[in-house]
């Protein structure tokens, strides 16, 4: 086995202290790829800084990690006030599921693509960890800006209670090169507890494992991207909710169909009746011998209506109320 030429190329210009992992036994669950084993990078100072322990991963994640290390922390560290000594890892190289939960996709972890950060050891004998808010919130911006712009996965405090305590970058592979970047750098106060950590009676899923929150499910991912780009379907229209009973809206309806209410009741006699028009209302009710109208505009109008109460008064006891005009 033969270490990657990009990471043999780094220990020759002495950038960077590594070596080939030879005690890893190839998984054909985890994959095949060449393990190389970073244990100290050199800073821009010319100071070689340990990684305690060694971060074990495949050659491209061992170049973005040490760039990052040694390009962004230490400057971010010494901005902070603080001289860094060496760099705390809390995971590398692992060959199992996402967030440990047995029957989960596998891990990054799993792929030797992913590296977990867990404080930086000073020059004087401090130690500023991610665990309990322990970062300075400068430190904390500074490295959340440079990861995020460096890798595909970043996942701390506050992303879904499997990250309190490091900051897990990865270099996952996602259609469209979708990145997933979420750390809430005012979490961290104190290490969720298992028990506030999302399990089987949990609705939501885990960082790691994807949806909602942030996390290595590539799936998850995608379909978030596609959501991103507009190819996401999207919820039906609801149906219009009908107006209820009595409401302005029912009034407004029964208005337009127009129709005043008539009829006749068992001994014939006319029903009341309204209808509206132009704002003119009449009263719908007829009486035997009488009639409703206007005042005559002429003497002809007036014959013509004398005449016709005349013919009604021998007519018929009763009579049809006269219908609507708003039809």
């Amino acid at each position: 086995m033969v270490m990657p030429a990009a990471c043999a190329d780094l220990v020759a210009e002495g950038v960077i202290e590594a070596s080939l992992e030879t005690s890893l036994t190839p998984s054909p669950v985890c994959g095949t790829f060449i393990p190389v084993r970073l244990t100290a990078v050199r800073l821009a100072d010319g100071r070689m800084i340990p990684l305690k322990p060694a971060a074990i991963s495949r050659c491209e994640m061992t170049v973005a990690a040490a760039a990052w290390m040694s390009e962004a922390l230490a400057p971010a560290v010494a901005a902070a006030g603080g001289v860094l000594s060496a760099i705390r890892i809390a995971d590398s190289y692992n060959c199992r599921p996402r967030n440990r939960v047995a029957g989960a996709k596998m891990s990054e972890h799993g792929r030797g693509n992913a590296v977990d950060v867990g404080g930086f050891e000073l020059g004087d004998g401090r130690v500023w960890t991610v665990a309990k808010g322990g970062l300075p919130m400068a430190l904390r911006a500074s490295m959340k800006d440079s990861a995020c712009t460096r890798f595909a996965t970043v996942l701390g405090p506050g992303s879904d209670g499997y990250h309190e305590d490091h900051i897990h970058v990865d270099l996952a592979q996602r259609r469209n090169d979708f990145k997933l970047c979420h750390w809430n750098l005012d979490a961290g106060s104190a290490v969720a507890s298992r028990k506030d950590k999302p399990g089987a009676n949990a609705p939501a899923a885990s960082a790691e494992s994807g949806a909602g929150g942030a996390s290595e499910d590539k799936e998850a991912a995608d379909k978030e991207a596609a959501a991103a780009a507009g190819t996401a379907e999207t919820e039906p229209e609801s149906a219009p909710v009908p107006a209820p009973k009595g409401s302005a809206a029912a009034g407004k309806a029964a208005q337009g169909k127009g129709t005043a209410a008539k009829g006749t009741d068992a001994k014939g006699t006319a029903t009341k009746g309204a209808a509206e028009k132009g704002g003119q209302s009449t009263n719908g009710q007829a009486k035997t011998g009488q009639t409703i109208g206007s005042k005559p505009k002429s003497a002809q109008d007036k014959n013509a209506q004398d005449k016709n109460a005349q013919d009604k008064g021998g007519g018929s006891k009763s009579t049809q109320p006269r219908q609507s005009q708003s039809d």
